[in-house]
């Protein structure tokens, strides 16, 4: 079964973009995941735990969910279509049966 690469990386991109919002306000209202928003804000320049950071995480999280899942879903469909090589082999030779 193919996938509809534009809404299977749309919805995807959605997702990705509330939990990249989500985080920084996590960290600015309870104190945890910090260490996590260092490490994306060295992979995403402004992601912080700030409301700043939570606005550019839910731009960044958009745009990178939506164009990593899209080419997966382009390569999941390209592999569908691929037939590879195919080895036909010869069906066993059937003996005849003599009836008694």
């Amino acid at each position: 079964m193919k996938l509809n690469v534009l809404k299977f990386a749309l919805s995807a991109a959605i997702i990705s973009a509330i939990s990249m919002f989500l985080v920084p306000l996590y960290a600015v209202y309870l104190g945890r995941g910090l260490r996590a928003i260092l490490m994306l804000g060295g992979v995403f320049p402004g992601y912080s735990g700030s409301w700043q950071g939570a606005v550019l995480g839910l731009i960044y999280g958009f745009v990178a969910g939506f164009v990593y899942v899209g080419i997966f879903a382009l390569i999941y469909n390209g592999l569908l279509d691929f037939k590879g090589i195919q080895i036909k082999l010869k069906p066993k030779a059937r003996t005849a049966r003599r009836k008694r």
